[in-house]
């Protein structure tokens, strides 16, 4: 659809502003949700403790976080997916007094540590995916010896 913008110099830049614009949002989602586990505890968890668990928040200054749109306090967007983004601050307090209270760890980290996080994951799936990788490689290499 952007050849239907006119020359290629102004789809080129739509392109490169539409997503230079989201792009903020994207690694604040990324940061959110990648680093943490998403296993399934089962019907004993309740849901609050699934939010807290698999969520965490990214901290940031005033000065950006409207640029997340309050989604920099991910674990509260979680447990209340409608509440007013300029609510979400108050109730984020709340709810680490609560957790606290609980005994249930909240996670919140800064934007380079977060990045570190994500990059851990990434790389324990992949070690993973390499060791998947290499049983499916000796698991043929037995079917070709007719084993």
């Amino acid at each position: 659809m952007l050849w239907l913008i006119g020359s290629w110099k102004i789809a080129l830049l739509s392109l490169l502003v539409s997503n230079i614009t989201a792009s903020p949002l994207h690694v604040q989602i990324v940061l959110s949700h990648f680093s943490r586990s998403t296993d399934d505890l089962g019907p004993s968890e309740s849901f609050v403790h699934r939010q807290l668990r698999t969520t965490t928040d990214v901290i940031c200054s005033d000065n950006v976080a409207f640029i997340h749109g309050g989604l920099h306090l991910q674990v509260t967007h979680h447990l209340f997916p409608r509440l007013p983004r300029h609510n979400l601050r108050a109730a984020s307090k709340l709810v680490k007094e609560f957790a606290a209270e609980q005994g249930i760890e909240y996670y919140e980290f800064g934007f380079v540590s977060g990045n570190g996080e994500v990059l851990g994951v990434l790389k324990q799936v992949a070690d993973q995916a390499r060791i998947i990788g290499m049983v499916a490689r000796e698991e043929i290499r037995n079917l070709d010896k007719g084993h």
